[in-house]
């Protein structure tokens, strides 16, 4: 898995080591966050505009000395209801990546720089942003245990498809103007409890897909420099640029509560594969869910034996 998977040890120092910090890169409004995180986005602010690192110099040249696998690419217009995850193949047109770089604007390029945190040079700024998140998250949701990062690099009218990320997000306009939409992952119209005990299981990756019955569900918010907003736990989202290049920052991490949420998930797939019919992972049910965590973590017990205790709970019943 790419991303950085953060220790204990560390995470109890992050908090702190934002409140020494002498100068922010985000601004919080912590009654927002308390009443809104991991509940419904948020706006913050962010003076990630000012960095050098992210000026498109830089970029372009983090582009050039990263592995090949860690930038990804497409060309022309797309539609928001592409498959993102097949979208970099099919929309490349067969382009080496130094004509994507060269002729940027005229090809209607658009870059996605996979882990910036794992370059020397990015990798402190980007550790900075972990801390300032752990510090206003830590009365929430306080153990941060992984984290990943991209920079999206696209110019005007582009699109990112329709689709859910299987963490919390803070994304960060750094250069240009976005709309983005997001859509409540505990609508059951958008997310059925089965799409995303789906989603969340380790061995299967479906994204549930987008239907234009969606549209008018959407919350709409026009990002330009200095703004971000906040995408709770697995929230789909689209996003389409303004008229003019568009630069930026996917911070994308995971804590202890949505890792138990994740590994939850994960075991209501395997009873939903024995043919049960599992609970809803949620805050109704702390205990079951933490159990069910548990169990997924045990997995040992293959799942056909889990069939067969369901078998012989319903031969009994019969």
């Amino acid at each position: 898995m790419l991303g950085e998977f953060v220790t204990r040890e560390q995470a109890a120092t992050l908090a702190a080591r934002a409140r020494r910090q002498q100068e922010h890169l985000l601004e919080f409004e912590p009654d927002v966050v308390r009443s809104s995180y991991n509940l419904r986005p948020f706006l913050i602010h962010h003076h990630l505009c000012e960095h050098p690192s992210f000026s498109l110099d830089a970029l372009f040249a983090l582009c050039r000395r990263l592995p090949r696998g860690q930038v990804q690419y497409r060309v022309g217009a797309i539609p928001g209801d592409a498959n993102f995850d097949s979208s970099y193949e099919r929309y490349r047109e067969g382009l080496r990546f130094d004509d994507v770089l060269e002729q940027f604007e005229e090809r209607k390029a658009y870059i996605c720089i996979y882990n910036p945190e794992r370059d020397a040079g990015y990798r402190p700024v980007l550790e900075d942003l972990l801390a300032e998140i752990a510090a206003a998250i830590e009365d929430i949701d306080p153990v941060i245990t992984w984290y990943s990062t991209y920079v999206f690099i696209s110019t005007r009218d582009a699109v990112t498809p329709y689709h859910m990320d299987r963490e919390m997000n803070f994304l960060l306009q750094v250069r240009g103007e976005k709309e983005v939409m997001l859509w409540n992952p505990r609508d059951d119209e958008i997310m059925s409890a089965a799409e995303k005990d789906r989603l969340l299981a380790a061995f299967e990756s479906q994204r549930p897909s987008y239907k234009p019955s969606f549209e008018a569900k959407a919350m709409r918010y026009e990002l330009r420099p200095g703004f971000g907003v906040h995408h709770p736990f697995i929230a789909p989202h689209r996003v389409h640029t303004g008229p003019d290049l568009s630069v930026s920052l996917a911070f994308t991490f995971r804590t202890q509560k949505s890792d138990l949420r994740t590994s939850a998930h994960a075991f209501n797939h395997v009873l939903r594969r024995c043919g049960w019919s599992p609970a809803e992972v949620g805050a109704e049910h702390p205990y079951a869910d933490r159990a069910k965590a548990a169990a997924a973590h045990a997995m040992d017990v293959p799942l056909e034996l889990l069939r067969k205790h369901r078998h012989a709970r319903s031969a009994a019943a019969h």
